[in-house]
């Protein structure tokens, strides 16, 4: 199983210094990725976590520049609140510019005031989600000259070069815990992004998801949220917290689970970094 590793993107302690230490010590220690998240204009009753918070394209380019091997993504953009031909453009660029390192989750989101706030529409999200995708992967085909007319967005001629290194452009995982993200991940996606959900739910999207995507290459890559919310520490009480995780994730990985992506919460940046070395060094062996 590979593990990544949320950013402190957010947060009242986020900062420039707290990102570029977090994202080297991630490539120094051996973590597979490094994540930013990705929220713009929050209304005030909806920015309890995510009021401050770096932009996460901007960051995530930056970052390329701050390390040469671990591999970049961000959980997850907001897709339907953005352009799709801007993002083509600026994440070709981040694609190109950090080597092909690349890796893109996109969901629908769930704030409608975030959508008021940008001037776009919240109900129709999904279908401008899927249109989205599309363009993306149009975009990054790799051919000079491209023209689209949908629904909600069209373009005549465009040309997008430079292109990503990642022939075909970054892998897109759907991020998203309901049964429609299941559905779009299988028709559209790479991979689906969830965040952490009870393991008999999980095996149910799972059982869904393995008759859509049949034998294709796909990726699983749950975001998890450390320390581990109460539900999942029922009648462990004679489990240590290591050996408790190793087991949860154990049961996700033998239902398909292919990556995690751990979000610490921390006290401090040498507190995030002592997790990040257990994670490395004593949970990691554990689901080889």
């Amino acid at each position: 199983m590979k593990f990544g590793l949320v950013l402190p993107t957010y947060g009242p302690d986020s900062s420039r210094s707290a990102n570029i230490n977090t994202a080297q010590a991630a490539e120094n220690l051996g973590f597979d990725s490094i994540w930013v998240t990705d929220h713009l204009a929050l209304p005030e009753e909806d920015s309890d976590r995510f009021g401050r918070i770096f932009e996460s394209i901007s960051l995530i380019s930056y970052l390329a520049g701050m390390t040469t091997q671990i591999k970049l993504g961000i959980s997850a953009v907001v897709l339907p609140q953005r352009n799709p031909v801007e993002v083509a453009k600026m994440l070709a660029t981040v694609d190109l510019l950090s080597g092909g390192r690349f890796i893109l989750s996109a969901g629908v989101g769930w704030s409608s005031g975030e959508y008021f706030n940008l001037g776009q529409n919240f109900s129709n999200r999904g279908k401008r989600m899927d249109e989205a995708v599309q363009i993306l992967r149009l975009l990054w085909s790799g051919r000079e000259v491209v023209s689209f007319k949908g629904n909600f967005y069209h373009f005549e001629n465009l040309v997008l070069s430079p292109q990503p290194l990642q022939k075909g452009g970054p892998p897109i995982w759907i991020a998203g815990n309901s049964l429609a993200a299941v559905y779009r991940a299988a028709r559209l996606g790479d991979g689906w992004h969830p965040s952490l959900k009870p393991l008999p739910k999980f095996l149910n999207d799972m059982k869904e998801l393995r008759r859509l995507v049949g034998s294709r290459p796909f990726t699983v890559s749950m975001r998890i949220t450390m320390p581990l919310p109460d539900v999942f520490l029922d009648n462990q009480d004679k489990k240590s917290p290591e050996d408790v995780l190793i087991d949860l994730l154990r049961a996700y990985q033998d239902a398909g689970l292919n990556m995690v992506v751990f979000d610490l919460y921390t006290r401090s940046q040498a507190d995030r970094e002592n997790q990040m070395k257990t994670l490395i060094t004593t949970i990691a062996p554990a689901l080889e």
